[in-house]
């Protein structure tokens, strides 16, 4: 019986979350981020390897659009 109500109650906060997607459909949009992906070479310092590694630099953040 318990199992039953946890079920209703997915369901009816997935109706809300779909409710709530349509109240906001004027919202103001993102723009994309700039990154930059930058390859770092393995090295070793003082008693550590450390591997070669893809390091990601973000250059600009979201900001809102009209």
């Amino acid at each position: 019986m318990g199992l039953s109500a946890c079920t209703t109650m997915n369901k009816n906060k997935a109706d809300s979350n779909k409710s709530l997607i349509k109240d906001n459909i004027k919202s103001p949009s993102l723009t994309a981020p700039k990154v930059n992906k930058v390859w770092v070479p393995e090295k070793i310092e003082g008693d550590k390897y450390i591997e070669g590694h893809y390091m990601w630099i973000l250059e600009k953040t979201t900001s809102w659009s009209q």
